[in-house]
């Protein structure tokens, strides 16, 4: 009896288990064989892994044996006592969509921005290459594209202090690109070929224009001073590999003597500075020879300067050309420009190094000397307006180009009150940081700090015109 009932009960598991399944095959006995076959086999090439060495050496391939891909030899060749080599193995670099740049609506305001009203003067004449061939460059190099963006969201502070991340940001892209195409640049001695001229004219001139703009961008910075010499000295390094390379400047036309020679007539017509203002400054740049550790009258070899004391000649010729000629004190300027251009790079972590008091207290009488000649320069700026046409024809009067002139110095004229507005704010962070044993040698530099924040234009700005 319990046989039976186990008997039924096992006849119904396996008449519901049937059901559970896949419809029966109606095959015969020996199809249902085939499949079992089929099956086995299905399953032992399942279990079955590759064995063959893809990327094994060349003597283990020439062996047919599988080679371990031990690096800088495999075990067969060692034990065999072979060379051992392996193919090599092409690399394919994928850029992470997130590296992509992607620039924003507001970079795009910042562009137009740029373009339209705060494109640099810098050099003289050289608006029609900020406005067009430098803008068709940016599209190409990122850096460019970041340093003019910072520059425009930077000349927009008055108006939206918000922008001061977006015009950090872009000015930080820009410089650690440039930094790193420059370090590749230094260290690349091959010689470039003709077919790789274009290429060197497009990437140099990319690079001279970021220093340009990341130099006039430091204007707006409080702790700028230091930047601001060091992106012209960048320009300098720019310019001399593009030399080397053979390549041309696109402001190849607006440098060096060109500018002297363009600004010389309207230059010579400035009257001089006031007086008092010019023998204040002799008498504060004089007075620091007194310091405890001054700079000496210069010695008969003017190769045995220290930094210090050339710098200290430099500007103290600066203040003396201004009680004599408004265009010699312009000259001696340029040449204090030039003068840092040139100094070597140990020499100029010397005078840039915030430890060194003498330095700071050159760099505060140089800012506010620079104030006090501020009818000089700003009959610079405003002649850079009208330059560029009288390169191209001094007896042309037509009315087109002097809407266009008259736009431009307008233009100048904002430029340079916005820029005078930064290197305050550099003369106000430097004598701060001039330590209390030294504030007595600041005097004077500390009062020209107070005159300006009185009156900007308390040392005659705008009341020169230019001829």
């Amino acid at each position: 009896m319990y046989t039976s009932e186990v008997l039924a009960r096992g006849r119904d598991l396996a008449r519901a288990g049937l059901r559970l399944q896949s419809p029966p095959s109606t095959a015969s006995p020996l199809g249902t064989t085939a499949a079992a076959v089929l099956s086995s086999r299905q399953q032992r090439m399942e279990r079955k892994g590759h064995t063959k060495s893809r990327r094994g050496c060349f003597n283990c391939k020439r062996r047919r044996i599988k080679c371990q891909e031990t690096r800088p030899a495999c075990g067969h060749c060692i034990k065999t006592g072979l060379n051992c080599e392996y193919p090599v193995v092409p690399q394919v670099v994928h850029q992470p969509q997130h590296q992509i740049p992607i620039f924003s609506l507001q970079d795009m305001r910042l562009f137009q921005h740029f373009l339209l009203q705060c494109y640099p003067h810098y050099p003289i004449g050289s608006e029609n290459i900020w406005t067009h061939e430098i803008p068709c460059l940016s599209q190409k190099y990122e850096y460019l594209m970041h340093a003019i963006l910072g520059f425009a969201a930077s000349e927009l502070l008055n108006t939206d202090p918000s922008l001061i991340e977006s015009a950090m940001t872009h000015r930080l892209k820009a410089i650690r690109a440039i930094k790193k195409t420059l370090n590749a640049a230094a260290a690349s001695s091959a010689i470039i070929n003709h077919n790789d001229k274009d290429k060197t004219f497009e990437e140099g001139n990319a690079l001279m224009a970021t220093c340009f703009a990341l130099t006039f961008q430091s204007v707006w910075l409080d702790d700028g001073m230091t930047e601001y010499m060091t992106f012209i000295r960048g320009i300098v390094i720019v310019g001399y590999q593009m030399y080397m390379r053979g390549s041309k400047f696109l402001f190849g036309a607006h440098l060096g003597d060109k500018q002297t020679e363009a600004l010389e007539p309207f230059m010579k017509q400035v009257p001089l500075i006031n007086k008092s203002w010019a023998e204040g400054a002799v008498r504060a740049i004089e007075g620091l020879r007194e310091l405890p550790t001054p700079p000496p009258p210069p010695p008969t070899n003017s190769h045995l300067l220290t930094p210090e004391q050339k710098y200290h000649e430099l500007i103290l010729d600066m203040a003396n050309k201004c009680l004599v000629s408004s265009w010699e004190a312009y000259k001696a300027l340029t040449a204090h420009y030039a003068w840092w251009m040139m100094l070597p790079h140990d020499q100029f972590e010397r005078l840039m190094d915030p430890s060194n008091q003498v330095a700071l207290l050159l760099a505060t009488h140089w800012i506010a000397l620079k104030q006090v000649m501020a009818p000089i320069t700003e009959v610079e700026k405003r002649g850079f307006a009208k330059v560029p046409d009288s390169w191209k024809d001094s007896s042309s009067s037509s009315s087109s180009h002097s809407s266009a002139g008259q736009g431009k110095e307008k233009k100048a004229e904002e430029d340079k009150h916005d820029m005078d507005v930064g290197i305050i704010r550099w003369l106000r962070f430097l004598n701060k940081s001039v330590g209390r044993e030294y504030a007595r040698y600041n005097q004077w530099p500390g009062w020209v700090e107070e005159e300006l924040v009185k009156d900007l234009g308390v040392f005659g700005r705008g009341s020169v015109k230019c001829c």
